[in-house]
């Protein structure tokens, strides 16, 4: 399935006193059709529930807001605080990309807690997946991110397990914002036919034949990597860009057991905070972590470029 997942990021949003916030799903909370959430869109639906004023059967469907299959006070409560800036709407369960028409890049992360954990791509069905990927068609420029509403939205396997929330007053519950960083690498699945390791080093031939290498890593893609040409260009923290070292950037088949492409920007999970391309331990950001790179090499992969899915 195709769906876009747009995020809307502002500074101080959770602070803002305003009362009106775009949809951040097509129509999902716009009730009245006019583009936007506000607070009519909240008199409406609250309206439906005190049985004042139905919704119409267009509108409806835009009511259901959390997806459980009915429109009730819990929806009511969500627009509100979504229109006052307080917490955005749930994304659909159901609105994963599991279907590239390239190669699935994703966002691996974790704070030093291993707090807002993202370790999968969202093309593989039945994984836990939290962030936002890229199709990576061919040579050009992509990025990938997690955002505080894709870490904490359901996917099809449920609700990310390793997230820390702090709790205020009234017994309300709130992520909290990643602290340091433990790893951050970008994987871009199914490139790699398993030959050659990162350090140039020949590998014996590990992964098997078959179909949809851009889904499924333990199948043999395309390329060596040696003639695939990867450079970050931007690593933003809440939209700003913060510094990094390239020479301390790591490219290739990092992993040597599946056909994943990796940039490693830090990963202490197997090296030391000196060896990372940022400042681990001040790192922190509070709703958005998007880095963005370019890839030359690989042509294009929507042609006789890769093996396809048989299923497309």
């Amino acid at each position: 399935m195709y769906k876009k997942i747009i995020s809307i990021a502002a500074a101080g949003v959770i602070l803002s006193s305003c009362i009106t916030a775009f949809a951040d799903m097509g129509k999902r909370g716009d009730l009245n059709g006019d583009g936007a959430v506000t607070i009519t869109d909240v008199s409406m639906i609250a309206a439906h529930v005190k049985n004042k004023k139905k919704l119409d059967t267009a509108s409806l469907p835009y009511a259901d807001v959390n997806f459980d299959g009915k429109v009730n006070v819990t929806d009511v409560s969500a627009i509100a605080a979504h229109v006052k800036g307080i917490k955005s709407l749930p994304y659909d369960p159901d609105g994963a990309d599991e279907t590239f028409e390239g190669c699935d890049a994703y966002l691996i992360f974790a704070d030093k807690n291993m707090n807002w954990g993202n370790w999968n791509g969202q093309g593989y069905h039945g994984v836990p997946s939290y962030g936002i990927d890229a199709d990576i068609v061919g040579d050009g420029t992509y990025s990938v991110s997690i955002t505080r509403e894709s870490i904490t939205s359901p996917d099809d396997t449920g609700a990310n397990p390793s997230l820390v929330y702090d709790e205020y007053w009234g017994g309300e519950r709130y992520l909290r914002s990643p602290e340091g960083c433990t790893i951050m690498c970008v994987d871009i699945t199914g490139l790699l036919d398993g030959t050659l390791g990162a350090d140039g080093s020949e590998l014996e031939g590990f992964l098997e034949d078959g179909d949809a290498p851009n889904i499924n890593k333990k199948v043999k893609g395309k390329f060596r990597g040696d003639n695939i040409e990867v450079t970050v260009e931007s690593i933003k923290a809440d939209g700003y860009e913060i510094q990094f070292d390239p020479s301390k950037i790591r490219y290739g088949n990092l992993d040597e057991e599946d056909n994943c492409y990796r940039i490693e920007i830090a990963n202490l999970l197997t090296r030391t905070a000196n060896d990372a391309a940022i400042d681990v331990e001040s790192f922190d950001f509070w709703n958005s972590l998007e880095i963005t790179f370019s890839i030359t090499g690989i042509g294009d992969l929507t042609g006789s470029d890769r093996e396809t899915d048989p299923e497309e």
